[in-house]
């Protein structure tokens, strides 16, 4: 995985302020050492329905808290529309 502790703990209390009983999932080339570059790809899993606005906060608040690169948000929740996506999300690494 490539991401520093400092960065996992930004991810992972800005999601969980915000969807406190979120799952949250790296996948993408950040959770693959062999791989270089690219953004975060995140996956948080909840059984509560996430609004936009909430999204919106999430990802500007990762900013605002020291994360620079770019972040992709896929939100898997009930209110959410199902990806293909998912299937190779859930194979990232649980943070």
């Amino acid at each position: 995985m490539r991401l520093s502790k400092q960065d996992i703990n930004i991810i992972k209390n800005t999601i969980l302020d915000n969807i406190n009983d979120g799952k949250i999932t790296l996948f993408g080339s950040r959770a693959d050492d062999n791989r270089k570059g690219g953004d975060i790809d995140l996956m948080v899993e909840t059984n509560k329905n996430i609004s936009f606005a909430t999204e919106l906060n999430i990802l500007t608040k990762l900013e605002l808290n020291g994360i620079e690169r770019k972040v992709d948000l896929l939100l898997k929740a009930p209110n959410s529309t199902p990806h293909n996506i998912y299937k190779k999300a859930k194979k990232g690494v649980l943070l």
